[in-house]
């Protein structure tokens, strides 16, 4: 190994260099790929992952299709398993929910809860375990300061014998995020990377009582004051009433302290795609208690700053008729886009 005290006149001009053509990229033309966002929501939506219920084996395969696709994006695994070996999912345990139904639409009655491993001694039946799945981008100089970007990544599976294929809920959010960290790797590609670094993560047990960010949050690999902010992304393939004449728009709440990060969303919306940022919901007295309904609520308890890009309601959630060929795929496009355009201006101060 040799001496890092003695550098060479090629390499400083290279640092320089590249730190200069860094300092001057401009990334606002750069959008997510309409075609990666398609086939990842026509995939975690297809009936063979029998609509991804936590702890089913159609989760499984779908965090299989994501870890395989973090890999292809060269994202790092960031949970370690022993002293050599790391991985890019989170096991947990819990004890599942109980699903009811008001009229047609599926509804949780009883929330899943964390539990210990069970002994193995014992085996417990109403003990499952589920993923989470988490793959870093490290940052150029500030590595050690990271922004987040989640989706979650389960829905709820099949129910007698209909399937809850979550094209929407949130297919919709998890192809966001797998086509936003292609997008970051292939500007690394081309030697241009984020001075911070940038988590993507895609939990299960959101719909049944958002069990999976809880547990990452209790049992993180980056210390809570490292992380900068998490973007989460949940169902942003529709429509809602309000807005079916004008569907160029994006629900955001960002919750009462976070007006920095809400200005960065607008500066990059009027950089990017330019569409209706709609803050109808940002309240967290709001009736609906969507700040409270997704995985950056476990993030702002820890006093995180949070944005949540939604589309709101319509009449297939929690409906078997939530699938893959409803979804408004340039409107996903724009939508994803405006995650990412934010995602790159919070990881590069």
């Amino acid at each position: 190994m040799k001496n890092g005290h003695h550098w060479s006149l090629t390499a400083i001009f290279w640092t320089i260099f590249s730190f200069q053509s860094f300092a001057q990229t401009d990334v606002s033309p750069v959008w997510v790929s309409k075609d990666l966002l398609k086939k990842h929501v026509y995939t975690l939506a297809s009936d063979s992952l029998q609509g991804r219920g936590s702890g089913t084996v159609g989760q499984f395969k779908a965090a299989d299709y994501c870890v395989k696709d973090f890999k292809n994006s060269h994202l790092l695994p960031i949970f370690q398993l022993d002293s050599l070996n790391w991985s890019f999912l989170q096991k947990y345990y819990f004890t599942p929910s109980l699903v009811a139904f008001f009229g047609r639409m599926a509804v949780t009655a009883k929330r899943s809860e964390l539990s210990d491993p069970p002994s193995p001694n014992y085996s417990d039946s109403r003990i499952l375990f589920a993923h989470n799945v988490g793959g870093l981008i490290v940052g150029k100089d500030l590595p050690n300061e990271t922004v987040i970007v989640s989706a979650h990544y389960d829905h709820l599976g099949k129910i007698g014998s209909l399937i809850y294929n979550g094209a929407d809920d949130n297919a919709s959010g998890s192809a966001s995020v797998l086509a936003i960290a292609a997008a970051f790797d292939s500007l690394a590609q081309q030697g241009i990377r984020p001075r911070r670094s940038v988590l993507f993560l895609l939990f299960s047990g959101e719909e049944g009582g958002l069990i999976g960010s809880k547990y990452f949050v209790a049992n993180s690999p980056i210390p809570m004051n490292q992380i900068i902010c998490d973007l989460n992304v949940d169902m942003v393939g529709r429509t809602d009433f309000k807005h079916r004449k004008k569907p160029d728009y994006c629900y955001l709440i960002t919750g009462k302290q976070d007006n920095e990060l809400r200005q960065t969303i607008k500066t990059a919306n009027q950089k990017s795609v330019n569409i209706n940022v709609d803050h109808s919901y940002d309240s967290e007295n709001d009736p609906s208690s969507f700040y409270y309904r997704s995985d950056h609520y476990n993030f702002a308890k820890q006093g995180i700053p949070i944005a949540f890009f939604m589309d709101g309601e319509h009449p297939d959630y929690h409906q078997p008729s939530d699938s893959a060929d409803k979804i408004n795929y340039p409107l996903l496009q724009k939508r994803a886009t405006l995650v990412f355009q934010t995602a790159w201006m919070m990881a590069n101060p």
